[in-house]
């Protein structure tokens, strides 16, 4: 149990800072204590899912998990009952942690089809299961030992910073990149678990004196325009950006809202534990939508569909190589023989080098929208639109047309009477072949539980 050893080797060498939730606290040392007894309820156990209302609860489950050596499942009610038993159902645990009655309990399953790997997995982390088939993205100690310490080694942070953790710790980003290295940092950590609200946000950010903050750019940029209306949040010190692609525009107005933090942009998905590159404080303001250079132990190299090598400036598809790469899909060896070959992560991303070698990512390699023969990037179409002030929101994708063959839509919010305002914008600043056949006025588009715009919900009734 290597994980479990360098967690609790952090928690007691720090043993009186704390994590809090509302009234709520235990220090470290408790926690440490805490997960040791609860795992003798876990020994012996092969898969346990955690469902918690209570996002300190999770992490309690969590690392009573680790400290058990009994591979989790973590869930998140923000996504609702019916995506939780998807996943219930797909991964057939062997028991299941809540916190349901106000305290952490376990409920054993007798009839589990759970089939333990190999390779043990200190995780299973469930993608796409609100749309389809989940993927159960198998993590072992050492993938998330190696992340945890590359994160920690330029992530500066420390005991006297307190990170708000207002996502699910559901999302690899949030479980690695915050509590995790939070934990190993010895930082003061504060869970909010409450539905994503600008305000109630602002507010966690001013009474606790959050100094870390990390979120995607869609979250942070909805703080930025309530931040207009408000005074600076002078204590926030360190903000990593991550989850979606990030424009010029609205890297700047985040730069703009936080003028006394550090802005870190970082990129990974949850195959790669998930941390793969980040973009240094310092390159923020000048190269915001880049995605910077990959952590230590990590290779990446950008490829055509055939596998050849693009130059700087092109386009290519993102392959990933280090310790933080996954073990593979949790029973799915030919889905795993698909993304992973020869060491590499094929991540589906397509991205670009830049001549100081920083990345910037532009898009899924699904969401490319080939018109006409043109390749078109939703992500460009709607970090032009980004520019205008009277943009909120955006989000372009492809729809299909029996006789034009692929045509582009387009959902909007933002201060506009009508959809022929949103054209006479797009005539103004988009190529003709990049200007949307449909567009659709809306109060706001389908976020998931971390407020990541849902970008396979877009088209739906199309």
């Amino acid at each position: 149990m290597k994980l479990w050893n360098r967690i609790r080797q952090a928690l007691l060498q720090n043993p009186s800072q704390t994590l809090c939730e509302r009234n709520a606290a235990m220090t470290y040392k408790e926690l440490a204590a805490f997960a040791e007894r609860f795992a003798k309820r876990l020994k012996g156990e092969r898969c346990c899912a955690i469902l918690c209302r209570s996002e300190m609860a999770a992490a309690m489950g969590l690392l009573s998990c680790f400290a058990a050596g009994v591979t989790a499942v973590p869930l998140s009610l923000r996504y609702g009952e019916a995506h939780c038993r998807k996943i219930l159902d797909f991964i057939s645990p062997s028991c299941l942690v809540t916190d349901t009655y106000g305290e952490l309990t376990v409920t054993y399953f007798g009839e589990a089809k759970y089939i333990r790997p190999k390779a043990h997995p200190a995780l299973i982390m469930c993608t796409s299961g609100t749309t389809g088939t989940p993927k159960g993205v198998m993590l072992s100690e050492e993938n998330l030992l190696a992340n945890v310490q590359a994160i920690a080694a330029y992530f500066n942070i420390g005991k006297a910073d307190t990170v708000l953790i207002a996502r699910p710790l559901y999302h690899c980003a949030v479980l690695t990149g915050e509590l995790l290295t939070g934990l190993v940092k010895g930082s003061r950590i504060v869970f909010y678990s409450q539905a994503f609200q600008p305000s109630e946000i602002l507010k966690q950010l001013r009474e606790n004196k959050i100094t870390v903050f990390c979120a995607t750019p869609t979250l942070l940029d909805m703080l930025a325009r309530f931040l207009r209306k408000t005074d600076p949040i002078r204590t926030l010190k360190h903000i990593a950006v991550s989850g979606e692609c990030l424009s010029d525009a609205v890297g700047k107005r985040i730069a703009s809202a936080f003028p006394d933090a550090a802005l870190y942009h970082v990129y990974g998905l949850t195959e790669a534990s998930p941390r793969v590159s980040f973009l240094p404080p310092p390159l923020f303001r000048e190269f915001p939508s880049f995605v910077g250079k990959p952590l230590d132990g990590v290779s990446v190299k950008l490829c055509t569909s055939d596998g050849s090598p693009v130059e700087a400036g092109e386009t290519g598809i993102l392959w990933v190589r280090g310790g933080n790469v996954m073990l593979g899909y949790y029973n799915d060896p030919a889905q795993t023989e698909k993304v992973l070959q020869n060491g590499w992560l094929c991540t589906g991303d397509l991205a670009e080098r830049n001549e100081e070698g920083l990345l910037r990512v532009k898009g899924r390699s699904d969401d490319l929208i080939i018109r006409a023969g043109m390749n078109i990037y939703p992500q460009e179409i709607e970090s032009a639109l980004k520019e205008d002030p009277r943009v909120r929101e955006v989000m372009a994708y492809g729809m299909p047309h029996p006789l034009l063959g692929t045509q582009i839509g387009m959902k909007i919010s933002g201060a506009f009477s009508s959809v022929e305002e949103v054209k006479a914008l797009c005539g103004k600043i988009l190529p003709p072949y990049q200007i949307p056949a449909r567009i659709e006025l809306t109060d706001k588009l389908p976020k998931n539980g971390s407020g990541k715009l849902i970008r396979r919900k877009a088209h739906d009734g199309v």
